[in-house]
């Protein structure tokens, strides 16, 4: 389940340039396509020669964002504001929306409330309420008057037992970890691919959990839900113990008989997100002795992080190289799927690769909120990812319709990951390594 970002990054374009591009364009088309990575980079290599000087900040800014780094994007946000919100034009409902997470992620939801209702409130004097984002105001400031979303973590490492619901790491299916809410024991999905924490309304009723006034948001499962909001006042994973934790509530039927009957068999009921596994700093998928791991002392950094940044729905998404298109390709790393694939996005970015090829099979995938459908033909594929090399005989690849993750390239799923021992996760400098 992902966030959805109500806001977009509007196009930036410039006055009076050559028609060569410039360095201005180039990180303009970055920007515009969300390409975070290609931005980074670019910026590192370029950023001297850049001509616009809102563009400096800008880039500073989506940097830091999407690479973690939330108190340098609140410096840089408090700049663009102050300095150049008519060259953002558009661009600042955006801006502010991310101001506020990454003020919410520093610690200080009072801030990120005040953000929004600053933003909220323009939009309203200027007749423009349905662009406003008064939800997640509401949600920011119901976390406040509680305390604020807290984490609490031993000087040790902590070791919680993962669980595959086929029982076969092979064919894992889904991973799961025992956890207590508010004192009573329940299961949960450990999701990388989930931006936000998600539970049933039926677990939430079991649990007692009380369903805030403050409006939903919009939650993307395989179709966009509106949520309700509610916050538990502790999980104890483990020797962690988190307090006043945010949920989305919602429900998790797809209205598929045969779906619902295997969501009911998997027992998925709660998602803890990438909400709960930031905080930690960095984490161990020890696939071969079926459990997670959160050291105290953090892994060397491997010389190519970072490979990863969190996407505008609070994704994990991997830098991988493919050796079939001979080109680096965006992944989201999704430990809530439980099959792997590239989506019509990498299609149609390498239909020549694809010539005469035709679709040979229909696959039908189900999530919180609907089944969905895509035509894919199978290709074997060679990846290095995370300093290991991945083979996949016959992938999916998605020719009309597609998987999850239509905005990146390839949805990497829990099979793919349980082919290795260890996937360790570094939240601190973003980087992914398998073992």
């Amino acid at each position: 389940m992902k966030r959805k970002i109500l806001g977009t990054i509007a196009a930036l374009f410039f006055c009076g340039i050559s028609h060569a591009q410039t360095i201005d364009e180039r990180i303009s088309e970055t920007m515009n396509s969300e390409s975070w990575y290609e931005l980074k980079e670019l910026y590192e290599a370029h950023g001297k020669e850049i001509q616009a000087p809102f563009l400096k900040p800008l880039s500073e800014y989506f940097i830091a964002h999407f690479f973690n780094r939330p108190d340098t994007a609140l410096h840089y946000g408090n700049i663009l504001l102050d300095k150049y919100q008519v060259e953002l034009g558009g661009s600042v409902g955006s801006v502010m929306y991310f101001m506020a997470d990454d003020a919410a992620r520093s610690g200080y939801p009072e801030y990120a409330g005040q953000i929004l209702h600053a933003y909220n409130e323009a939009c309203r004097q200027a007749g423009l309420s349905e662009m406003s984002f008064e939800e997640v105001e509401q949600q920011y400031n119901a976390l406040a008057r509680c305390g604020g979303f807290k984490v609490e973590k031993p000087e040790k490492d902590v070791k919680i037992p993962l669980t595959y619901h086929t029982g076969n790491r092979r064919d894992p299916v889904s991973i799961s970890v025992n956890a207590e809410i508010n004192g009573k024991k329940a299961s949960f999905n450990y999701d990388t691919g989930a931006g936000v924490n998600v539970m049933s309304h039926k677990l939430a009723n079991e649990l007692g959990i009380n369903l805030l006034d403050s409006a939903g948001i919009k939650v993307k499962g395989v179709t966009t839900m509106t949520s309700r909001f509610a916050i538990a006042d502790s999980i104890k994973l483990g020797d962690i113990v988190y307090r006043n934790v945010p949920f989305q509530i919602i429900d998790f039927s797809t209205g598929n008989a045969v779906a619902d009957a295997k969501m009911r068999e998997t027992g998925l009921q709660c998602v803890l997100g990438s909400q709960t596994m930031m905080p930690l700093g960095e984490i161990w998928f020890d696939f071969a002795s079926s459990c997670l791991v959160v050291p105290t002392e953090p892994s060397p950094r491997p010389d190519y992080a970072p490979n990863m940044y969190s996407d505008a729905a609070n994704a994990f998404v991997v830098n991988v190289y493919d050796y079939v298109s001979d080109s680096n390709i965006e992944a989201v790393l999704d430990t809530g799927a439980s099959y792997s694939g590239h989506t019509f996005k990498y299609y149609e970015k390498n239909r020549t690769l694809f010539e005469g090829v035709v679709p040979t099979d229909t696959i039908r995938y189900a999530g919180a909120g609907g089944v969905g459908y895509s035509k894919v033909c199978y290709k074997d594929m060679k990846y290095n990812i995370g300093g290991q090399t991945l083979r996949s005989d016959s992938a999916t690849v998605s020719m009309e319709g597609s998987i999850q993750g239509e905005t990146h390239d390839m949805l990497l799923g829990l099979p793919e990951m349980t082919r290795f021992d260890r996937m360790i996760i570094n939240f601190t400098d973003m980087w992914v390594k398998f073992e």
